[in-house]
């Protein structure tokens, strides 16, 4: 059906039509049930869970990294070089309002409705142990690569 000239006239003024701006505002341009894997800015900035992270980009390598852009380049560079190990592709998306809690999604190019999209870190189960883990070890594991 042809465009009427009032609808040629509003996009032209407001712009195209999106569906459910607020959620691809705060998902970094994407939809929830599109997304493996959210981590909040303040995980991305502790550099939470990289191991689990990179787990992730090896289960899903059809998925697509996006990086808020209010993020230093410092702090996002290592998830871009975990992104390139993984041939991931990436986006930093900018954003003049920048109001979204995401630092880093993981997501698909399609519907998958996963219910928990958070990281959660990985027990470290040492041989001969009780299963606690010391916190200099949760540390060794942060920073091993």
């Amino acid at each position: 059906m042809p465009e009427s000239i009032d609808d040629y006239i509003d996009r032209g003024i407001h712009g195209a039509k999106e569906i459910n701006p607020a959620e691809r505002k705060k998902y970094l341009g994407t939809f929830r049930e599109r997304i493996e894997i959210q981590m909040s800015k303040q995980e991305v900035f502790q550099k939470f869970c990289t191991k689990e992270l990179e787990q992730e980009m090896k289960d899903h390598p059809k998925a697509k990294l996006l990086l808020n852009g209010s993020i230093s380049y410092e702090i996002l560079r290592a998830y871009i070089m975990l992104a390139e190990k993984h041939r991931i592709p990436f986006s930093i998306v900018a954003r003049e309002d920048d109001d979204t809690p995401i630092g880093l999604v993981l997501t698909e190019d399609h519907e998958i409705n996963r219910e928990d999209t958070h990281l959660h870190e990985m027990p470290i189960i040492t041989e001969g142990t009780t299963g606690k883990v010391s916190l200099l070890d949760k540390i060794k594991a942060i920073f091993q690569d």
